[in-house]
């Protein structure tokens, strides 16, 4: 009880709180990279767990998962970005797109075939461009699709990691 308060309130201060916030997006500092598809935003005076939404990393044990955080860290680390709000995760970070200029980083994340469009949770019409993106990243070999055998989705990855 007392957890779901601090949550609410943190959520509350986050949407009150900080003056960089504006409708449904708000900028923010990529202070940390946590792997390649979870970051830490510095909006205002808040620390921010984020989660990109709509696409998987390989994990820490994968291979790739390495070149997915230095990519994402050798051009986001330091970098001011726009962050758009999706959901809360059942981890409780907030689950966003990200933008840094005229891309976001979900989306170069795919297109250098570091990550794969998460089919049961990408749903928004962004979605779209990112598949096509992976299909370019497939086609020309990049990243996770340049072996013969590309490693397993990471969603299939912790199934049979937990499963065991």
């Amino acid at each position: 009880m007392i957890g779901k308060l601090i949550l609410s309130l943190a959520i509350f201060c986050i949407a009150i709180a900080t003056p960089s916030m504006a409708g449904n997006f708000f900028y923010g500092t990529v202070k940390k990279v946590i792997d390649g598809d979870s970051l830490v935003i510095v909006s205002g005076k808040l620390n921010i767990e984020v989660r990109l939404y709509g696409v998987d990393c390989p994990e820490y044990d994968q291979q790739f998962s390495k070149d997915a955080k230095a990519f994402v860290r050798t051009r986001f680390l330091g970098r001011k970005v726009v962050v758009q709000p999706q959901y809360h995760d059942a981890y409780k970070r907030l689950v966003a797109i990200i933008s840094s200029g005229e891309q976001t980083v979900n989306g170069q994340l795919v297109q250098a075939g570091l990550a794969w469009v998460y089919p049961h949770y990408c749903r928004k019409d962004v979605c779209k461009s990112w598949q096509k993106m992976e299909r370019s990243a497939k086609k020309y070999e990049r990243g996770i699709w340049s072996g013969t055998q590309p490693p397993m989705p990471p969603w299939e990855w912790k199934r049979r990691k937990h499963s065991r």
